[in-house]
């Protein structure tokens, strides 16, 4: 194709929605996103909690401190999350491809199936680091309030942001198993109480 014929950058952004739309039902990706939200979200609102009881039995009292904390745990996780799905979604899709072509006995590389397999890969990656560093990183955000925000309003705010993110994610649950939607939020958000009963627990034993 010459240059004069190849699609202007306004016409590619026009159409850009629409292969989007191609792709994400090609690669049949919606589901996939879905499960691996919920998931990370989860991970990163339970370990972020975590920290927060660890924090809070081990005495700390600078928010800097606590910000510093929850921010390595985000970002370790985020980086973990995308870095790992990026790897094991490719090599999945990979997979299929290799085994299409080789029925078929043609490439296809410069298919729309193939690059519908890229986005899916990239898109779930994002939605698998993103995921539970925006969760993490919500929880913090009181701790920069402080002052005149008392270090143990961030604490109790910061601990309650984190149950109001198991509790919508346990709603989003019970709408898609059709199940009732308090009781699914109840349950993730029960979860979140054991975990946090544990952790101070254990700090509490540790600091003996």
């Amino acid at each position: 194709m010459s240059s004069a014929d190849k699609p202007s950058l306004l016409a590619r952004l026009r159409a850009a929605p629409g292969t989007v739309r191609q792709y994400h039902e090609i690669a049949g990706v919606g589901e996939i996103a879905r499960r691996y939200f919920v998931i990370n979200a989860f991970d990163g609102s339970l370990t972020t909690l975590g920290v927060l009881a660890g924090s809070y039995a081990g005495g700390v009292t600078r928010a800097g401190t606590v910000i510093s904390l929850i921010l390595a745990t985000a970002v370790s996780i985020g980086v973990a999350g995308f870095y790992g799905s990026y790897q094991v979604e490719r090599a999945e899709r990979d997979r299929a491809l290799r085994e299409i072509e080789e029925s078929t006995l043609s490439s296809l590389h410069d298919t729309t199936l193939y690059s519908a397999s890229r986005y899916a890969t990239v898109l779930v990656a994002l939605v698998d680091g993103l995921s539970p560093l925006i969760a993490s990183l919500l929880i913090m955000i009181p701790f920069f309030f402080v002052p005149p925000v008392s270090i143990h309003a961030a604490y109790f705010v910061g601990g309650s942001i984190a149950f109001v993110e198991l509790f919508a994610l346990g709603v989003f649950l019970g709408h898609l198993s059709r199940e009732r939607l308090w009781l699914a939020g109840v349950k993730l958000v029960a979860a979140g109480g054991v975990a946090l009963a544990v952790s101070l627990l254990l700090n509490r034993g540790a600091g003996r």
